[in-house]
């Protein structure tokens, strides 16, 4: 596994969060910079991440940041981090919202657009928090070779869930690494349901958040298919160690390194994967799907037909699972 170390005692751990949360609870110091930041509260470490740190942060410590953080000021910005900070610091969201970045593919609240006219906007509430082990250990149907996509729960489960994701995407990294868990303890291991992931790597055709975004997607169908058992935790240490969407990050040298610290155990079917496309036909199926039932931004979960974006919207998701377990 690869560590990640402590700034201020060297400690070190097995995920980018697990040290994040043990520099602030015990040093209340940054983990990116060491910087100790005395007795403030999560909304002033967050804030200075998005001053200090904008270009550095993961997606996960992105999404959350900017969640928590209503605005900042170009003058926060630039006491504090200088006239890099100040203009570089400036989110797509606050771009868009502020007129500019027309072109650019559109981020708001709690999703990351499909298209630059499409708004998806979740209702007021938070996401709920939870261990992502519950993920990492998610049970897998008995015979994982009968299902196309990366499936957790039992075959035999009252409902099928499709998570309609992007592993660039940080809204993702933030469903993921969050509320899923607490997802899969409430309905996925009591037999509920039955959840798939799959994977937007395109849209219309095109590739989805930048040209290396169908990269991943071979590299998640490819552990999959050749080590279904470490599949989940491979999901949640690429989540939960994402870099940031802006870079073209999904190599092969990085995808094989992700699937090593994850414990996967057959890493050379990944860069075969990626080096002969093997699994395009997959990818661009998933894009016909999400089509076809109106997928407008990721993440989205289709629950017995309806679409509903699970960040702001855990009632409404818990709702859909609920009624439709109870008509089955």
């Amino acid at each position: 596994m690869t560590a990640h170390t402590c700034p201020i005692c060297t400690d070190q751990f097995e995920t980018a969060g697990a040290a994040r949360d043990h520099t602030w609870n015990v040093h209340s110091a940054c983990h990116y910079c060491g910087e100790q930041l005395g007795d403030e509260t999560d909304e002033q470490l967050y804030r200075h991440w998005l001053v200090a740190h904008p270009d550095d942060l993961s997606g996960v410590d992105y999404k959350r940041a900017e969640t928590a953080v209503d605005s900042l000021t170009f003058s926060e910005r630039l006491s504090e981090g200088g006239v890099g900070a100040a203009v570089g610091g400036l989110t797509r969201r606050q771009l868009l919202l502020g007129g500019g970045g027309a072109a650019t593919a559109g981020l708001v609240i709690g999703a990351t657009a499909l298209s630059n006219n499409t708004s998806t906007e979740p209702d007021d509430g938070a996401t709920a928090g939870g261990d992502t082990g519950a993920v990492t250990t998610a049970p897998i149907p008995d015979s994982p070779g009968d299902f196309r996509y990366a499936t957790m729960g039992s075959a035999d489960a009252d409902v099928m869930v499709t998570y309609f994701g992007s592993w660039k995407c940080p809204y993702c990294a933030q469903f993921s690494t969050e509320m899923l868990s607490q997802l899969v303890t409430d309905y996925v291991e009591p037999g509920t349901i039955a959840l798939e992931f799959r994977n937007l790597a395109y849209i219309g055709g095109d590739p989805f958040l930048g040209p290396d975004a169908p990269a991943a997607g071979q590299a998640g169908l490819a552990v999959w298919n050749t080590d279904p058992a470490s599949y989940w935790a491979f999901h949640e240490y690429v989540f939960g160690n994402q870099p940031p969407e802006s870079d073209q990050w999904a190599t092969a040298e990085r995808l094989v390194e992700f699937a090593q610290a994850a414990g996967v155990s057959e890493t050379a079917s990944v860069r075969t994967a990626i080096q002969e496309n093997q699994y395009d036909d997959a990818l661009r199926a998933t894009d016909r799907a999400a089509s076809d039932v109106g997928v407008d931004a990721t993440p989205t979960l289709l629950i017995d037909g309806m679409t509903v974006n699970p960040l702001g919207n855990e009632e409404r998701v818990r709702q859909l699972i609920e009624d439709a377990a109870g008509s089955n």
